[in-house]
């Protein structure tokens, strides 16, 4: 179930919060660059290709990751210049301006000239405008700022999702799904799925921290996105968790990423990163787990003959997800256990295997 997807806006006046900034681009669009900025996960990239489809728009997106050297971003404006094969405008959405490296001076300026020669409309995105990185490119830009979404609009979209996929909830776990969330609407999507088991919700004490998720999902859209081994490299040595975990985040989210035969090579690297891995718990020959990192990473980051354009929402690992389902269900029937072994002083071998006739006639 990939309620993310599921669930996605397809229409600009389905786009929940920040009204105010939805106005401001309808507004401004076309006269300058606009850039967009505010706290991650609450809608800036998808708000891009909802204008585009309104606008009727071909978008064209890049990451700035990608395209930090002068060369790279020579090849963007001359795509700026150009519509599509179709004859059709470009919406140009340049992802995440704020990772652009300062390593190379002469990338400001070749993206102002860019800015300046462009026959198309540009939109750019950052989570912190206020990045001295962005001091020069502000000036040509038109500023859009994105507040985080509310709780409560937050809460009520989780509990129209339940209610469409004829689940039991809970409104305090609703609530608490939209506090942790910190304004993030796809973060508090995602809780919840995880959250799911069988027709109900499990507690939402059993997530996991919110800033490990908010540094996944950056690192996996950049290995997504990137054909550049360097960039690939940083983002392992950026990885504010071990690469085990990584690893199905990766599987997860490259099926809906990668297409045809850049798949499959991208899998092809992933099977062999298994094996490495298992080779080394066998053997304990920590010596490979050098290519095991490189694998996930730069493999997989270099499978694709070209970085795929299109909005992908990326979404939560259904492998970790199930088994902090079974995790959940193992620490509710021991909790089951110990009540009933201080009602009925019997073992927990003699109680787990008489369970299923009790719950037949006792509320547990």
């Amino acid at each position: 179930m990939d309620l993310i997807e599921k669930y996605r806006p397809e229409k600009i006046e389905e786009f929940i919060g920040n009204k105010k900034a939805v106005e401001d681009i309808l507004a401004n669009f076309g006269k300058k660059p606009l850039l967009l900025h505010g706290h991650t996960g609450i809608g800036k990239t998808l708000l891009g290709s909802l204008v585009a489809k309104k606008l009727d728009l071909e978008i064209y997106e890049i990451n700035a990751s990608d395209y930090r050297d002068v060369e790279s971003l020579k090849k963007v404006l001359e795509i700026s210049k150009q519509y599509s094969i179709f004859g059709k405008k470009r919406l140009l959405l340049i992802d995440e301006i704020d990772g652009l490296s300062t390593k190379d001076r002469g990338a400001s300026k070749e993206l102002v000239k860019i800015f300046k020669e462009s026959r198309n409309p540009i939109m750019l995105t950052a989570n912190d405008a206020y990045n001295p990185k962005l001091k020069t490119l502000k000036n040509y830009c038109k500023l859009i700022s994105f507040s985080k979404i509310p709780h409560p609009s937050i809460a009520k979209y989780l509990r129209g999702i339940c209610e469409k996929e004829e689940i039991i909830f809970n409104d305090v776990i609703l609530r608490n799904l939209a506090q942790r969330c910190n304004g993030d609407m796809r973060a508090a999507i995602l809780d919840l799925e995880s959250l799911i088991s069988g027709k109900g919700l499990l507690s939402s004490n059993l997530l996991s921290s919110r800033d490990f998720e908010e540094n996944i999902f950056s690192s996996i859209r950049v290995i997504m996105k990137t054909r550049k081994l360097d960039v690939a490299m940083e983002v392992m040595g950026n990885l504010d968790r071990n690469p085990e975990d990584f690893f199905w985040w990766v599987e997860e989210n490259v099926t809906k990423e990668y297409k045809g035969e850049d798949l499959k090579k991208a899998l092809d690297f992933l099977s062999l990163a298994d094996i490495i891995r298992m080779r080394i718990m066998k053997r304990q020959d920590w010596i490979l787990f050098r290519y095991y990192v490189n694998f996930i990473s730069i493999g997989v980051a270099l499978s694709k003959k070209e970085t795929y354009r299109n909005y992908v929402p990326y979404g939560f690992p259904t492998y970790v997800s199930k088994m902090g389902t079974m995790k959940a269900k193992k620490m509710e029937l021991e909790t089951k256990v110990i009540k009933l072994q201080e009602m009925m002083h019997c073992s927990k071998r003699v109680i787990k295997d008489e369970l299923p006739y009790l719950e037949q006639f006792m509320e547990l």
